[in-house]
């Protein structure tokens, strides 16, 4: 599967959203480090989930998560076609030349809906239901490009309620699902984690927590 729907209680994605409240009337993105959550408490609940077990087989015992690109989002500006596996990915250096071997970092994003109706009446995710073993270069992230290569009727979407979650490496192309009917707001947080014992050396500077 590509992309994996999974569940975290839904009464402790109540309580994060009341907590973030205060932080989220300007409407900017920010990162978990900046957030007014206490990121242990976090990754508690998502130790305590079935998720982990998916995590670990993926990558190894007590994953790092990147606090520094863990984020909570609202859906609007829309975020175009991406994959998270090319974070900081210099790819200006590699302009024209096929993507090097760990143009994609090895990883896994659990998305998290805070909010009701998410992918209904609020943003949400959609994602190409394609196996990509590569790098997409910009020129082909392009709404009509993503759009001719793979067909729409490859694009996948998920509704989801507070606590209900989607689990993905860093190979699927995936944008924010966003259609004039979705006139509600919406909060999600996404947590990055990678193999604690092989951090990439793009991210290895950063802050993050093992998963306890």
């Amino acid at each position: 599967m590509i992309v994996e729907r999974v569940a975290l209680p839904a009464a402790a994605a109540a309580r994060w959203r009341a907590m973030l409240a205060p932080a989220v009337a300007d409407g900017l993105s920010r990162p978990l480090v900046d957030l007014p959550l206490d990121p242990a408490d976090v990754l508690g609940i998502v130790a305590a989930a079935p998720v982990r077990a998916a995590l670990e087989a993926a990558l190894g015992p007590s994953p790092w998560c990147n606090l520094s690109q863990s984020w909570l989002r609202q859906g609007r500006p829309a975020h175009s076609w991406h994959q998270d596996g090319a974070l900081r990915h210099d790819f200006m250096a590699h302009w024209g030349q096929p993507g090097p071997a760990d143009a994609l970092l090895a990883l896994r994003t659990v998305w998290i809906s805070l909010t009701p109706g998410c992918g209904r009446d609020a943003p949400g995710l959609q994602w190409v239901d394609a196996d990509l073993h590569e790098l997409v270069p910009p020129t082909a992230l392009t709404a009509d490009a993503v759009a001719a290569r793979f067909g729409e009727t490859l694009f996948r979407h998920a509704e989801l309620e507070p606590g209900d979650a989607l689990l993905f490496d860093g190979r699927p192309l995936h944008r924010t699902h966003l259609t004039p009917a979705m006139t509600q707001a919406r909060l999600s947080l996404e947590l990055r984690f990678f193999r604690a014992d092989a951090l990439p050396a793009r991210v290895a500077g950063d802050t993050g927590l093992r998963l306890p």
